[in-house]
């Protein structure tokens, strides 16, 4: 897949929303467009949003919703999508098999088209999965996670001024303007999701994060405001891929791959993934070294030697059979003449 491009400035944009944890977002409202800044919720947020999730789920079954379970109870006696079944994965298939062609084409006038097709094969397999979607949303589960989502997206929403948007949860809920509690409501969603890991890798080794990173582990600084237990999932995913790349930065350099390797995710992936082969395959050949005494493999090839065991097609029952007659405490293993028997 192609490499990510972003200028300076949308790298700073995107790493010091990382770093701060706060996007700015415009949403619609009755009145135009107005701002709110984005910040993942904490710990603590996490927690209540847990608490109203199994606050409404009790409310449901009080009210005698109908669980998940019992929704697909009867679609599987009915045998309702099956027919969908069949084709969910008949697409998933077709993606799968494009995907593998944009890999392997280079030239972009050929991509276009090729990403034009997949994006219309998502279209449709998010279609057919929504299709019955629509009898889930009178379940327990569905209210339970709708108020623990309304409670997160309350949670993360700001105004410029630091302060929260709508001051309480139930002031939220309550909010009268449906295109802004939609609107914050979409959005939300797509920030919560994180940046892709093309974005989280380009930022990964930016020279913006590879100063303030390098600078972190060598005076044990803080590289985020907030605590370990408050990181969020793009700053939990910087640090690893952080950590990734810095020990390849300090590879000896005739391991190192080039820097246009490094800067392609998939040649990067590919070089290391062998690098790696190659290393587990000496570090296997050291432990056979060492076992057979520093002479390595014992075969016919490097050491004139030759193994039979008492399975060997030929002679080795022979042979076992012999020794053992001849001999009542005979050893399990003899070497003569460049021979090793086993048995």
């Amino acid at each position: 897949m192609p490499q990510i491009e972003l200028s300076f400035q949308e790298a700073e944009e995107l790493l010091e929303g990382v770093i701060n944890n706060k996007k700015l977002v415009q949403v619609i409202s009755k009145q135009g467009d107005v701002f709110v800044v984005f910040s993942h919720p904490t710990a603590q947020d996490i927690l209540l949003s847990r608490y109203v999730r199994k606050r409404a789920l009790m409310e449901a079954i009080k009210e005698e919703l109908p669980s998940r379970a019992d929704i697909e109870a009867v679609i599987e006696e009915r045998d309702i999508g099956k027919k969908d079944e069949n084709l969910i994965a008949e697409l998933e298939g077709k993606i799968k098999a494009q995907e593998r062609l944009l890999n392997i084409t280079k030239i972009e006038g050929r991509r276009k088209p090729i990403e034009e097709i997949i994006e219309r094969y998502q279209k449709e397999l998010a279609e057919i999965k929504a299709k019955n979607e629509h009898l889930f949303i009178l379940t327990q589960e569905f209210r339970a996670d709708e108020e623990s989502l309304l409670y997160l997206v309350w949670a993360a929403s700001y105004k410029l001024t630091e302060e929260r948007y709508w001051p309480t949860f139930e002031s939220f809920e309550a909010e009268t303007d449906l295109f802004l509690r939609n609107s914050v409501i979409a959005q939300f969603s797509k920030f919560n999701r994180g940046l892709s890991l093309k974005e989280i890798r380009f930022l990964s080794r930016h020279v913006l994060w590879r100063i303030r990173y390098t600078a972190g582990l060598k005076i044990g600084g803080p590289l985020f405001p907030g605590g370990l237990q408050d990181l969020t999932t793009d700053q939990q995913s910087l640090l690893y891929w952080s950590n990734y790349y810095q020990s390849i930065y300090e590879m000896l350099p005739d391991e190192q791959p080039a820097d246009e390797i490094i800067q392609d995710d998939e040649a990067l992936d590919a070089y290391m993934e062998a690098y790696f082969k190659k290393r587990e395959l000496e570090k296997n050949e050291g432990r056979l070294k060492r076992r057979s005494g520093g002479k390595g493999k014992l075969s016919s090839e490097n050491s004139a030697e030759v193994i039979i065991t008492s399975n060997h097609p030929t002679i080795g029952k022979f042979i076992s059979n012999y020794i053992t007659s001849r001999f009542s405490n005979a050893p399990c293993c003899i070497k003569f003449n460049g021979i090793i028997l086993l048995w």
